[in-house]
């Protein structure tokens, strides 16, 4: 133990030792001063110099007869009340046969660790987030997922906290994290957001069919990824997921999205009819699709190559019961466009048709027809029933529209649609196909001439 002195001088238990490692050795040996070096660490990284004092209100015996032994002047510390200067703990150092010692190299040899200030630590963890940053940036400078990654790390915003909590882990496994996301974003966009599982993607991307799950970091964040591009594209973020994985051609499995289909004839990769849908041509009934009854198939049309498109099924039931033989065909979207309707969509385009499409007169209605036509660059996708003058047929207006939502019209690029657009932000109400019902049965009707 180390110990007081007499006659203005001290002796030392262990002092032929003679370094500041055996002096911390000797702290080590007396639990009295087990908290004491705690207080004086944790004094040490706050202020990043010897100041303040160690206050303790419930000291024991065999911390004040510690203490009282070391510090110059005595102090005589009883229990329970302790209140020592770090001045003084760090005078009685130098004043120990080990003048050469610090408080400092004490402490670092007490707990076996190099200590820094907390504002050191803090500049050192900057340094090293912001070489992170800066070295995942310029991987991908350049690339589609670039806007994501500046928006993400500037905003702290769009999967930022699932970033940084990887990050505290282990920054090299947040890198690979960004990495996988970032060429699975680029993906998307290099092949035109062509329709893909989602386990596909993880295998393309990772090896790993799972990577990208929902309930998974990399799903997550690619799902975070995703909403931003989203919500810079659209101007508002979804309630529900699907409407994200459909944004990007993903399809979670090969039979969730369906769309429906009546009088369209399909053509494998042969080029010959394929059986099963034509026989519901020939029966004139309805067809249920997923995307995984797509795969083989190279083309699709109708017998005039016309195509009607409704995004609700009670209209498209309706409408089939008045489609001529040999006439035009008709589908169904079930409302947002998901990846079976994508590609539904690019196999009558490539089989020579022309779609016209009638969505509801709501935000979301217009947005999704004015997606499909921007898409569609090439005019093979029209809007139908959905003029300002086709509003304005119907008297019976519906929901009134939240200002919200009405900001979404305004993102609306088509010409026709944006004269919809204004018409619905005048009136402020929704109005639904359902009452255009007898003017779409016209059209079809007329559709093979």
């Amino acid at each position: 133990m180390v110990s007081a002195g007499q006659g203005g001088g001290r002796r030392w238990a262990g002092a032929h030792l003679g370094h500041y490692e055996q002096l911390a050795l000797l702290f080590k040996r007396e639990p009295g001063f087990e908290r004491i070096m705690k207080y004086l660490l944790d004094k040490y990284q706050s202020y990043g110099e010897h100041r303040g004092k160690i206050v303790l209100h419930d000291a024991s015996p065999g911390e004040c007869e510690a203490v009282n032994a070391f510090v110059s002047p005595k102090k005589f510390f009883k229990p329970p009340e302790l209140s020592l200067k770090v001045t003084d703990f760090e005078r009685a150092i130098g004043e120990s046969p080990y003048p050469n010692a610090t408080l400092k190299a004490v402490l670092e040899a007490y707990f076996n660790k190099p200590i820094a200030t907390f504002s050191e630590r803090n500049r050192i963890s900057r340094s090293l987030y912001e070489k992170f940053v800066g070295d995942i940036s310029d991987k991908f400078e350049g690339k589609y997922c670039a806007d994501w990654l500046k928006a993400m790390f500037n905003g702290k915003q769009y999967g930022y906290n699932t970033v940084m909590n990887e990050y505290k882990s282990d920054d090299c496994s947040a890198k690979a994290l960004l990495s996988n996301v970032c060429r699975a974003v680029n993906a998307r966009y290099e092949c035109d957001f062509e329709p893909i599982q989602l386990a596909v993607l993880g295998a393309d991307i990772t090896g790993d069919s799972h990577w990208f799950d929902a309930d998974r970091t990399g799903g997550k964040l690619l799902l975070s990824a995703i909403t931003f591009f989203f919500h810079e594209a659209e101007g508002y973020v979804p309630d529900h997921r699907q409407s994200l994985y459909d944004f990007f051609g993903i399809e979670t499995n090969g039979i969730s999205g369906t769309a429906a289909s009546f009088a369209i004839s399909f053509f494998d990769r042969s080029e010959n009819l394929h059986p099963g849908f034509e026989e519901f041509v020939r029966r004139r009934e309805p067809v249920s699709i997923s995307e995984i009854n797509l795969r083989n198939i190279l083309y699709a049309r109708s017998s005039n190559k016309k195509i009607y498109a409704v995004e609700n099924p009670s209209v498209f039931t309706v409408l089939a019961e008045y489609i001529p033989k040999q006439s035009c065909g008709l589908i169904c979207t079930f409302g947002q466009i998901r990846t079976v309707v994508a590609r539904l969509i690019q196999l009558l385009i490539a089989g020579g048709c022309v779609i016209y499409y009638a969505g509801d007169f709501d935000p979301e209605g217009l947005q999704i027809a004015d997606k499909l036509i921007a898409r569609h660059a090439s005019g093979r996708v029209i809007p139908w029933r959905m003029s300002e003058q086709d509003y304005a047929a119907i008297q019976k207006k519906q929901e009134m529209i939240s200002e919200k939502r009405l900001r979404i019209l305004q993102t609306i690029q088509s010409p026709i649609l944006q004269e919809t657009a204004q018409a619905i932000v005048k009136e402020k109400h929704a109005a639904y196909q359902e009452l255009l019902i007898d003017r779409m049965i016209k059209d079809v009707v007329q559709a093979e001439k």
